[in-house]
């Protein structure tokens, strides 16, 4: 089993849409992060946007994790906070639905500060919000991506203006930057979606059959609840945000059970930081977050896991070739 850790690493600002005056006093938690990371020898992705690439004292810790032989850093993006301004805000907050060439700019804004400020070339992004269709694929194969890691397979973001991943691939592949939910081995994106699934069963009929359950009247009387918290259909991220240890550990047995060789973690940097996001609100559920990350990463050593970056894993699954960085002055 390969699995890759990836961390958006962004602002303290939890549902604030404004341009200018983000706050990152999370990324001064990251030292403790890679820490852990190193204990247990695990490779991380760091998926920077804007915000903490403009302020110096986020930028130093950033620097130090780019030095890093075992980090990898890839590209975020808000695109409310991040230049060419385009009237964007809470209803304009997913790149999904802006033109190409308002994407297209914004990549290459945060392109721009990483190779500049971290010498370092990402080949790796992941859209903020989970925000991904072609006129993002289509912009991150012109500016010289290789991997994307936007899908959230089964989750449906169309209520909030976002794209719907219900019939997504549930496993790494490639596909063509026009149609980036649909496998191509031609194709020149690699995507490498984060694990979200059941704890019990094929995750493709049960996700079908939750999906009809969701779209039903019968959702008036709870029932996807119901089904949650019974087990007949417990849908679960590859997260310490929302999963505890012992579902994440379930979820990775689950999608072993499937046959898959593949599963990705997830959170934000900004949850590291009490009171920043809805998953953590004090001192007693930081330590209960980061116990929960430890937790998986011991499981991960014992059960003889390969963690690894991004770039590494699409190359051990035979989806591309050289995970190494550039530098940008090269």
């Amino acid at each position: 089993m390969i699995v890759t850790i990836t961390i958006d690493t962004e602002e303290d600002d939890w549902g604030s849409y404004v341009m200018h005056g983000a706050s990152t006093e999370n990324i001064l938690h990251l030292n403790e992060l890679q820490e852990l990371f190193e204990r247990f020898g695990a490779r991380p992705t760091y998926l920077i946007n804007r915000p903490p690439l403009v302020q110096d004292e986020s930028l130093r810790i950033l620097k130090e994790l780019a030095a890093r032989e075992d980090v990898e850093i890839g590209g975020h993006c808000h695109p409310w906070n991040t230049p060419p301004a385009t009237g964007e805000g809470e209803d304009r907050s997913m790149m999904f639905a802006l033109p190409l060439k308002a994407n297209r700019g914004k990549i290459k804004e945060v392109t721009r500060l990483i190779e500049s400020e971290l010498e370092v070339r990402p080949r790796s992004f992941r859209a903020g919000r989970w925000g991904f269709g072609p006129t993002v694929s289509e912009a991150l194969v012109a500016e010289g991506y290789e991997i994307d890691c936007s899908v959230s397979p089964l989750i449906d973001w169309s209520p909030i203006g976002g794209p719907d991943y219900g019939e997504a691939p549930l496993v790494p592949y490639r596909c063509r930057a026009s149609k980036p939910l649909a496998p191509d081995q031609s194709g020149d994106l690699i995507e490498l979606p984060t694990t979200v699934g059941f704890l019990h069963g094929d995750p493709a009929v049960r996700g079908r059959w939750r999906r009809q359950l969701e779209n039903s009247r019968l959702t008036k009387l709870k029932l996807v609840g119901i089904a949650d918290r019974t087990g007949l259909a417990t849908r679960r991220w590859l997260s310490p945000e929302n999963s505890t240890g012992a579902e994440m550990r379930r979820l990775v047995e689950a999608c072993r059970e499937s046959g898959f060789s593949y599963a990705s973690m997830t959170f934000h940097s900004c949850t590291l930081l009490p009171g920043a996001t809805p998953f953590v609100r004090n001192g007693a559920e930081r330590m209960e977050f980061v116990g929960r990350i430890e937790s998986f990463l011991a499981y991960c050593r014992d059960q003889g896991f390969s963690m690894r970056t991004l770039s590494e894993a699409a190359v051990d699954l035979g989806l591309t070739g050289s995970p190494e960085n550039e530098i940008a002055s090269a």
